[in-house]
């Protein structure tokens, strides 16, 4: 949505119809669409102009198990809680307008797409926080998937680093975060050459697991997450 409403109606750079025509093609042949919706303000950077229009869709999606709890009689609220199903649903949506390519992982949770949080973790923080509407209470879970480089959390001032700003995500009353502590280079030795990692444990969505035992599809969704290298 940031994305066609930036580069569609702010910039102009084209049409929503020949978006349309490079989202039915994969973006083949259309990459320099796929670059200006890839570069695009984006959830996850602290960018109040992509931040709000989360904000709004999350509202959308409040308001709609609110009226439908009092319709159906039922409790209903709004979970970001996919436990990997992001992966097998991408596997039936198509291209999207923020870049992603036709049936490839979704977003995993109230995480920012794969690769788009390019402002480090704290700036993820403050965009959840943003996104989250405190007036609605129709909500029970929002899960939140952090990957750092083992070199940012190092020694004691890694480790204070790493407290300081668990504290921030406390103070700021988000509710799931998780992490791992990885290089991206150990990730893809261990899927090239498995027998050799076969301890690696890795934290998947409220579980951890093997990385060799995963699927290809899970490992690479915990490959493309952004790698930050700093706290």
């Amino acid at each position: 949505m940031e994305a066609i409403k930036k580069n569609v109606f702010e910039e102009k750079h084209f049409t929503l119809s020949e978006l349309k025509t490079a989202l039915e093609a994969n973006y083949e042949g259309y990459e320099a669409i796929r670059q200006f919706q890839i570069n695009a303000p984006s959830y996850g950077n602290n960018d109040s102009f992509a931040d709000e229009i989360a904000r709004l869709l999350d509202l959308k999606v409040l308001e709609f198990t609110a009226k439908y709890s009092k319709e159906l009689g039922v409790h209903l609220d709004l979970r970001y809680v996919p436990f990997t199903s992001h992966v097998p649903f991408g596997k039936v949506v198509s291209a999207t307008p923020n870049g992603r390519k036709a049936f490839t992982p979704l977003s995993d949770g109230s995480s920012p797409s794969q690769g788009a949080d390019m402002s480090g973790p704290t700036a993820v923080l403050l965009s959840n926080f943003a996104a989250k509407n405190r007036n609605h209470n129709e909500r029970a879970s929002r899960l939140l998937n952090i990957k750092l480089s083992p070199a940012c959390v190092k020694g004691e001032a890694g480790t204070e680093k790493l407290v300081q700003f668990i504290e921030g995500w406390r103070d700021l009353k988000l509710w799931h975060i998780q992490f791992n502590v990885l290089n991206q280079e150990t990730l893809l030795k261990a899927r090239a050459n498995p027998e050799q990692y076969r301890n690696l444990l890795v934290r998947i969505a409220g579980y951890s697991a093997y990385f060799t035992e995963l699927t290809k599809d899970l490992q690479d969704d915990i490959i493309a997450r952004t790698n930050h290298n700093s706290l």
